[in-house]
């Protein structure tokens, strides 16, 4: 809870309060509200069971023991924040009942507020010292936060205090596998069924470490043994029917999917039924059984959106719509139907409105995580990055296994060159889905941006291994064969990829660069034309196209195709932003300023547009402005490299904030210590500041790198100069004037050389 809005709930407990006051002497006592609740829960009748506590706590909203009813009727109808937020207030009223604040406490946990959720284990802790369900809940919330030696020793202490329960074994045995220590973990998975041999949990806990060490044959000899142990178990005959499933055995999973609908009258198992029968491609049987629960109050909205879903993946769009509009008329505050509705009018191509749907969504239930995974996608399709992170962030905080967040920023951060970022998410996602490709490329990806080869190679391999004609694996074959400079071989796997999917973008992309790196622009050329043929070239073959002919030196079909491929897709900040370079380079500036300034205009954050936008603001004199524009990009990134090189140049050139400019020279010098432009300016600003001998370093080096740029020579010549090193100057000046001989400064070189007498 924010302190925004602690003045806020003050308020309406305060309002609440008087209310219950001024029609106390009409209202019946609170308690008997909550006897009627009990008696709806009793009945299973939760919605009412919520109606008469929530009429109990407008009498008298410190009534401690009715919000934890509150809570406990929230989650019967799964709502999981109501019931959060009601066990943290049942929690905070009844602050000497330990279970009030094991219930808060295991919320907290779901929701991934560790460290509010082990504060709620220590209150109950300090009420009942040996409290196990309070142990195993404060060693689950240091296990959130990383500290799994803690959550070992609150494990061993609940297993201390009942060595007859299971759930603290399974607990531990799930942090010992997570640390690799794969023999010990599944001995505590054994113990906690020998100590508790009726206990299912523990079985499938055992199934379960089995089948996420690649053990397929004892997981399902456990999950067998469980179904003996509880024929009719629930939990044990869907989790078999799913190992069937993802192991390739659909036809033996089907028993078992049946077998869940029919336990009793349960439409969640009939909806797992009807899932079953999509994922086998059987839609006929699954919209037969779906349209059959849409008819079930208890089921109508859960069937409703797995239809509509059904529906638009069988390109039955306007139906889908038309499922969606229908619940959400009955439901207007469904999140989840939002979430469909916007998702659906992103995949109409209606960006704006599917971001303007979701966002609103997000608005009124923030933790939804598959909204926020959408607004990713969507940002991600708009080429806003920055805001494409940031959803895909808040998705790692409120899923517990969010791989799909997690290879979403991992590839984020590699186009970002953040290749530490990334490396990390994808052996997160790795540890979560060993077998995941996608993870696996990346890994793969990442070594080579790092030039680890061998460990590159290591990981590519065995991806050829298993998938050998999967484009993306050959894709990433041939990036490594162009680490080691084998043209040819990599060309090969380019071909094969695209013999796969002749629509393979990276794959193409790849053979055209190694066409025009070869001087064949007529290979590339053609290559490009029969790509664009056929079917109506989306924004990204365009964009490609308009690359190859700028490499081709045909800037007229280039500007021409990017025209094409903002037409095709307005949103995609990326096309305004290479017609803006390509203005840059043919000296339109005008023109290139204004494709800037309109990416700024639909993503203020972008702060490629922003140097861009200065660099051009700089190139016309315009230096005010520039200024300006430079300080604004740093705004959005404080780090960005070219951005504080070139406003440190701005403040020397003009002879001010020279302390400001030294540390901007710095941070751009921090993150490209190669890079001879930075190197230079960092120089020049130690030698304005008198500092010659740490001038001499990043000078001799923008010399190494650009030995014919007569400003670096000539720069490194008077930091020679101050430093009393008149033979080196005099050389560094004399080869500065021979290279161009009215460069800006050439007259203080001549007056230097006269000085000391060259």
């Amino acid at each position: 809870m924010t302190d925004s809005t602690r003045p806020a709930i003050r308020s309406l407990i305060a309002l609440g309060g008087l209310l219950a006051a001024m029609g106390a002497c009409g209202k019946a006592d609170p308690q008997e509200h909550i006897r009627k609740a009990d008696a709806y829960a009793d009945q299973g009748k939760h919605p009412e069971a919520i109606i008469e506590l929530r009429t109990a706590l407008q009498a008298d909203p410190q009534l401690g023991d009715a919000r934890l009813k509150l809570g406990d009727a929230y989650l019967k109808v799964k709502n999981g924040n109501g019931a959060l937020r009601e066990y943290v207030r049942a929690a905070d009223l009844l602050p000497n009942d330990a279970t009030a604040q094991i219930k808060a406490g295991n919320l907290l946990l779901l929701a991934r507020s560790f460290e509010d959720a082990k504060a709620r284990a220590n209150r109950a802790l300090a009420i009942d010292p040996k409290n196990v369900e309070a142990q195993i809940l404060k060693g689950n919330a240091l296990a959130g936060v990383k500290d799994f030696d803690a959550a070992i020793a609150e494990y061993e202490e609940a297993i201390v205090q009942d060595p007859t329960g299971n759930r603290a074994f399974t607990n531990l045995g799930t942090i010992q596998f997570a640390q690799g220590r794969r023999d010990e973990a599944e001995a505590t998975f054994r113990k906690a069924v020998q100590v508790s041999p009726q206990s299912m949990a523990a079985r499938l806990a055992l199934a379960n470490f089995y089948w996420a060490s690649g053990q397929p044959a004892e997981s399902e000899q456990t999950l067998k043994a469980a179904l003996v142990l509880g024929p009719k178990n629930v939990v044990a005959t869907r989790a078999l029917g799913v190992f069937y499933l993802t192991t390739g055995r659909a036809n033996e999973a089907e028993q078992y999917f049946r077998t869940l609908a029919e336990i009793g009258d349960d439409a969640a198992a009939k909806m797992t039924l009807a899932q079953y029968y999509d994922v086998v491609n059987r839609r006929d049987e699954a919209r037969t059984l779906l349209t059959e629960l849409t008819t079930r109050e208890d089921s109508y909205v859960a069937a409703t959106l797995r239809l509509a879903v059904l529906e638009a993946a069988d390109g039955r769009r306007t139906q889908a719509h038309t499922l969606v509009r229908e619940l959400l008329a009955k439901h207007p505050t469904d999140t989840s139907a939002r979430v469909l509705n916007a998702a659906l009018l992103y995949g109409d191509g209606k960006r704006d409105e599917a971001l303007a749907a979701v966002t609103a969504a997000i608005s009124d239930d923030p933790n939804h995580a598959r909204a926020h995974y959408l607004a990713g996608e969507i940002y991600t399709a708009r080429d806003q990055l920055e805001d494409a992170i940031k959803s895909f962030e808040q998705v790692l905080k409120l899923e517990p296994r969010p791989v799909r967040a997690m290879l979403a920023l991992s590839h984020l951060h590699l186009a970002r060159g953040a290749t530490d970022k990334s490396l990390s998410l994808a052996q997160q996602a790795l540890a979560l889905q060993p077998q995941n490709t996608d993870a696996q490329a990346l890994l793969g990806r990442n070594y080579l941006r790092q030039n680890d080869v061998t460990k590159a190679r290591q990981v590519i391999s065995s991806l050829q291994k298993a998938n050998p004609d999967n484009p993306s694996v050959l894709n990433l074959v041939a990036l490594a064969e162009l680490r080691d400079n084998q043209v040819e071989k990599a060309r090969v796997a380019y071909s094969q990829a695209l013999r796969h999917n002749p629509r393979d973008l990276e794959a193409l992309q790849g053979i055209l660069r190694l066409d025009l790196a070869a001087g064949n622009t007529n290979d590339a050329t053609r290559r490009i034309e029969e790509a664009l043929t056929g079917p109506p070239p989306n924004f990204d073959l365009l964009t490609l196209a308009a690359r190859v002919y700028a490499g081709a030196g045909n800037v007229a079909r280039s500007e021409a195709l990017l025209r094409q491929a903002i037409e095709a897709d307005p949103n995609r900040l990326q096309g305004y932003s290479l017609l803006g370079q390509l203005y840059a380079r043919q000296n339109r500036v005008d023109e290139a300023k204004a494709q800037f300034q309109t990416v700024l205009k639909r993503n203020p954050k972008s702060l490629a547009a922003s140097t861009m936008l200065a660099v051009l603001l700089d190139s016309q004199g315009m230096k005010v402005e520039a200024e300006k524009e430079y300080q604004r990009a740093l705004g959005i990134e404080p780090r960005a490299s070219v951005a504080a090189n070139n406003l440190a140049w701005l403040y020397l050139e003009s002879n001010r904030n020279l302390d400001q400019a030294l540390q901007l020279a710095q941070s751009a010098h921090q993150q490209s210590p190669d890079e001879p432009q930075f190197n230079d300016t960092l120089g020049w600003i130690y030698v304005r500041k008198n500092m010659a001998s740490a001038a001499i370093t990043p000078l001799e080096l923008s010399v190494k790198k650009s030995p014919d740029d007569p400003m670096f020579q000539y720069h490194l010549g008077m930091a020679y100069l101050q430093t009393g090193e008149w033979n080196k100057a005099k050389a560094a000046l004399t080869r500065a004037l021979s290279l161009k001989s009215d460069f800006h400064g050439a007259a203080d070189a001549r007056k230097a050389l006269s000085t000391i007498g060259a």
